[in-house]
């Protein structure tokens, strides 16, 4: 391990998950890759996470310690703020309620090492409960154990950044630090959303990895603003004005974005969202597409599956 010039910086931004925050932090230092810095954040938390973070203030892998005072009110303020502190060349943001598999660096790491074009790597992941039992949801199409995939970025945001956001969790990325000060910065004005709007714009940057083993373990609780926002419909608000940004980030026309309309429209209609047409009205190139936009979507979506079994 060398602090000075570490490898990969860790960064654990943390807000009121005390019950999960010493189970995340020994699952970074059990890591079998160990050169690393941690870096530390909390956001002004009540519960007893300051305590927890106490415990590991002196381990020689915590480079950093901040507790903030007040709290910012964006978890991607916490994002940038550890980047600034991080002197590795590749970043690995581990979400406070989160747990890693041990060889998950050492796989990871490997394969940016590999593929030196690569802005970032992730692998597949385990959506566990609040008690960290396996809810058996896999969230992607190759369940390969054994397979990795380099793909384009651009082909990439376009296959699978569109449909629905594949970096679902950023526990389970690596990505090269230099690159983080090459993103748009829109995302940090969203709430819910802005994870999908940063690996969106840094998948522009240049090649992804797909690594398809599950080497990280993705909470689901109800403390999750995500979920919370999801309760009140202030998700399709975002997720409304986070399309419409993609369009023309990815100059989408044609049947790419009939395709595109056809699906986020079929979704929209489908939810419990309780005034639908004062977003179609705002966002028609996103959820305004017509009855053909829809039969498209379906019968690609068809088709891909169906190439896929």
């Amino acid at each position: 391990m060398n602090m000075e010039n570490p490898i990969v910086s860790v960064i654990i931004p943390n807000y009121n998950h005390a019950p999960y925050l010493k189970e995340r932090i020994e699952s970074v230092l059990a890591q079998s890759f160990q050169d690393f810095e941690l870096i530390i954040l909390d956001d002004c938390s009540t519960d007893s996470s300051r305590e927890i973070i106490e415990l590991y203030k002196s381990n020689d892998h915590v480079s950093h310690v901040v507790l903030n005072q007040e709290n910012s009110g964006n978890t991607f303020v916490q994002w940038k703020r550890g980047v600034d502190l991080a002197k590795g060349q590749y970043v690995w943001i581990a979400e406070s309620d989160d747990v890693a598999h041990p060889s998950f660096l050492e796989v990871i790491v490997a394969q940016m090492m590999q593929h030196p074009n690569a802005v970032l790597a992730f692998s597949h992941s385990f959506l566990i409960d609040d008690e960290g039992h396996d809810l058996h949801i896999n969230k992607h199409l190759n369940n390969n154990p054994d397979a990795v995939s380099v793909y384009d970025g651009a082909r990439f945001a376009r296959r699978a950044m569109l449909r629905r956001n594949d970096i679902y969790n950023a526990s389970m990325v690596v990505f090269r630090r230099d690159e983080f000060y090459n993103v748009d910065d829109n995302y940090r004005r969203y709430r819910t959303c802005g994870d999908w709007a940063f690996w969106m714009s840094l998948c522009l940057q240049g090649g992804v990895i797909e690594v398809c083993r599950q080497l990280n373990s993705y909470r689901q609780h109800a403390k999750k603003v995500t979920t919370q926002a999801g309760r009140t419909g202030d998700d399709w608000l975002e997720v409304g004005d986070l399309l419409h940004h993609f369009i023309s980030q990815l100059s989408l026309s044609g049947i790419s974005l009939r395709l595109f309309r056809g699906k986020w429209t079929k979704d929209f209609r489908e939810s419990q969202y309780p005034d639908k047409n004062v977003l179609i009205a705002r966002y028609p190139d996103v959820f305004g597409g017509s009855k053909i936009d829809i039969f498209l979507y379906g019968f690609f979506n068809l088709s891909r599956r169906l190439l896929n079994k």
